[in-house]
């Protein structure tokens, strides 16, 4: 009798939260196959036309343009996110005067919303008039930087700003993890003639091989759905240069109005997404056992 009122309770639980992923998780990814291969526009009628949405967007180029500025924008928000955050960690994990003062600091950005952030910074890169050009002009450099509006640095620019805003949460978890390694451990290897900086390549950072792949798979996340700053930042330009997958099917669905291309794409996303994923987490987790 318990135990069947223990499985009604649990269903109870389980079956409305099942509902909701299958509605609006597995329905969507479904529907993007399903209007993957047809003509639709967004409104009324619309008809199969089997592979030839994927077949543009092959011969196209902006399939694989956006692809590979996807991976950069994620390697780049994953790299640099990640030695940030850990430096600052490290930083913080000392004894310092006004410490917690400075942890209030360093994750203040990742309370803004992205539109108060995209606005800051859009101030910080504004050539003539912005910070930078600023800085420039007091060191007497007759270099104006357009970093959002040169081909070579608007993707990398927009990365910069997600970085920014989210190494105050990346920070705290490196912290959190910093500080559950014993003291007596540091101290065991600093006997044993460890430096400082040995005692955190050879000792800190293997045992922090769970946090490391927390927060490098929170920068997967963050770059493969990178969309707000390239959107409010730089429009996918100058030209395509700063295109990522998701601001390319928001463009193809929302701007060109072609729904039927934008779900194709939506479609290799997914797919695209979830096999550098795998691969990734299962490289991590090989990591974490050897570590």
């Amino acid at each position: 009798m318990f135990d069947k009122k223990k499985r009604n309770v649990l269903l109870l639980f389980i079956v409305p939260a099942l509902l909701m992923y299958v509605t609006f998780w597995i329905l969507p990814v479904l529907m993007s196959f399903f209007y993957g291969v047809t003509n639709w526009s967004g409104m009324g009628d619309y008809k199969f036309i089997g592979m030839n949405n994927f077949k543009y967007l092959l011969k196209d180029g902006t399939m694989f343009n956006s692809m590979k500025n996807t991976v950069i924008y994620a390697v780049f928000v994953v790299t640099y996110g990640n030695i940030q955050a850990l430096t600052l960690a490290l930083i913080l994990n000392k004894k310092l005067k006004a410490k917690g003062f400075f942890r209030t600091v360093f994750y203040l950005p990742a309370l803004f919303s992205t539109i108060v952030v995209a606005f800051l910074w859009s101030y910080v890169y504004a050539p003539y008039y912005g910070m930078i050009s600023e800085i420039f002009d007091k060191l007497g450099l007759s270099v104006v930087p357009n970093l959002l509006g040169q081909k070579e640095t608007s993707l990398l620019a927009s990365a910069f700003v997600e970085t920014w805003k989210t190494s105050g949460t990346m920070t705290i978890i490196y912290l959190a993890g910093l500080q559950n390694i014993s003291e007596e451990v540091i101290e065991s290897a600093k006997i044993d003639g460890c430096t400082g900086w040995q005692a955190i390549r050879f000792v800190k950072i293997p045992m922090l091989s769970n946090t490391i792949t927390i927060n490098v798979m929170l920068g997967l996340i963050g770059g493969f759905k990178s969309f707000d700053y390239v959107f409010a930042l730089t429009g996918g330009g100058p030209g395509s240069s700063s295109s990522t997958l998701m601001y390319s099917i928001y463009k193809m669905a929302f701007v060109e109005s072609q729904f039927g291309k934008a779900e194709a794409l939506a479609a290799v996303a997914f797919v695209f997404i979830l096999i550098i994923s795998v691969i990734v987490l299962k490289i991590m987790k090989r990591k974490e056992l050897e570590a």
